[in-house]
């Protein structure tokens, strides 16, 4: 009888033993597997593609990191999240996005009388995105540009890591962003998301 209780001792330690490996080789595993995403991602550059309505929308994979990480990986988000008052472990995510917009206007310029002996020539441009107005008065000129855009920005999980192991492998994290103005390029987009462990 003692000797069953011994061996089933040795096995329960054995067992437990392995378990503890196990789970640590698991903990590695992930880790290394989210380090190697997470470069791939840095490396990569931003994938264009046109959306059902003809807007250009801008698709990339999303970076991993935990909290312990971000001061030394991502430095510049650490002091933008200082500067905003949120404490990094409160964070899910972290997103920067660079938009250029281009833009011709072809408007037409009309003579104007102001306060009798003032020539000005005036011209104004609207449409869904800028209204631009401006007023040249002898060798100055004045000129009010507001403009609106609206960005969408999705994270979703996309590829599998591993296709050929189907639905036993994990998705990667993605990102789609798209500007609602036409005229706007996104030129550079960064998402981060923190877990906690």
């Amino acid at each position: 009888m003692r000797e069953r209780l011994s061996y089933f001792i040795i096995i329960l330690f054995i067992s437990f033993i392995a378990w503890a490996y196990g789970n640590e080789y698991y903990k590695q595993k992930k880790t290394s597997d989210r380090l190697l995403q997470n470069f791939k991602a840095v490396n990569g550059s931003l994938d264009y593609y046109e959306t059902q309505k003809g807007t250009i929308a801008a698709r990339n994979q999303a970076l991993q990191v935990m909290v312990s990480e971000l001061s030394k990986v991502f430095p510049k988000a650490e002091k933008e999240l200082d500067n905003l008052k949120v404490k990094p472990n409160r964070v899910e995510n972290y997103s920067e996005s660079a938009i250029e917009q281009n833009k011709e206007i072809h408007t037409a310029i009309r003579d104007s009388l102001l306060q009798d002996s003032i020539h000005a020539k005036i011209f104004s441009f609207r449409d869904d995105f800028y209204t631009i107005k401006g007023i040249a008065i002898c060798d100055t000129q004045r000129i009010s540009i507001h403009s609106i855009d609206t960005i969408i920005q999705v994270v979703y999980r996309g590829k599998r890591i591993r296709p050929w192991l189907w639905i036993l492998s994990r998705r990667t994290l993605e990102q789609v962003i798209t500007a609602k103005n036409p005229n706007s390029s996104i030129v550079y987009n960064k998402t981060i998301q923190i877990t906690k462990n």
